[in-house]
């Protein structure tokens, strides 16, 4: 019999949605919700990215992606330009009121983080060991599911 209280992806689930429900009351005061605040957070920690790029970051699949970026820029939080190295191609790039919204929620973030009441060690051993979770879960969709997915 499953029990639940041991089921990895439940496990795994509420503490997710614990988190955001922590994380909400900062993202509305800064204008964001939590898929804003996911592409906010992989561009200011990797610059501007190309849609499938930053679709693979966030994982939020494309056509959802490209909507947000769009509700994104009229919010003036994101840009989209043509790619220097490739003019067929468009970046995503944070906006000066974008990087200015994320830098105001990096506290609360981190909050977050010291929240868990987990020391430094047991911090990193979780972190890695969500990593390892995560690339090892990279072929358990079935197929087309990855795709088809929107993740929040």
């Amino acid at each position: 019999m499953l029990r639940l209280n041991s089921y990895l992806p439940y496990l795994v689930n509420r503490v997710g949605q614990r988190l955001v429900a922590g994380f909400t009351p900062a993202l509305r005061a800064q204008g964001m919700d939590v898929q804003m605040w996911r592409v906010m957070i992989v561009l200011h920690a990797e610059g501007p990215q190309s849609a499938g790029a930053l679709s693979r970051l966030t994982s939020i699949n494309l056509s959802t992606l490209s909507r947000l970026v769009a509700r994104m820029e009229e919010k003036r939080l994101v840009a989209r330009r043509r790619d220097g190295a490739d003019a067929r191609s468009v970046v995503v790039a944070p906006t000066e009121e974008g990087r200015r919204r994320t830098e105001a929620l990096l506290p609360a973030a981190a909050a977050l983080e010291a929240a868990a009441d987990f020391t430094e060690a047991e911090l990193a051993t979780l972190k890695s060991l969500l990593a390892k979770l995560y690339a090892g879960t990279a072929d358990a969709q079935p197929s087309g599911e990855e795709d088809r997915r929107e993740a929040s």
